[in-house]
């Protein structure tokens, strides 16, 4: 009985050693999630800035040959 006491004992400690460890590190997660969020959408906003640019610029173009064409 008392060996079955200190295997029980013993993995309790375990177990709860083991979900203090997976909370410290569930919050690493969500900060590492957080900067991720921020990085990722910044990166989109950078290439839909650049797909504006590159479709304005390519609007413009057609515009100017057009009305070159027409005159």
């Amino acid at each position: 009985m008392r060996y079955l006491s200190v295997a029980v004992t013993a993995g309790g400690l375990l177990a709860i050693a083991y979900r203090l460890g997976r909370c410290k590190a569930a919050w690493h997660e969500v900060t590492a999630a957080k900067e991720g969020l921020r990085t990722n959408r910044r990166r989109a906003w950078l290439h839909t800035v650049r797909l504006a640019t590159a479709i304005a610029v390519l609007l413009i173009g057609l515009l100017a040959a057009g009305f070159h064409l027409a005159g």
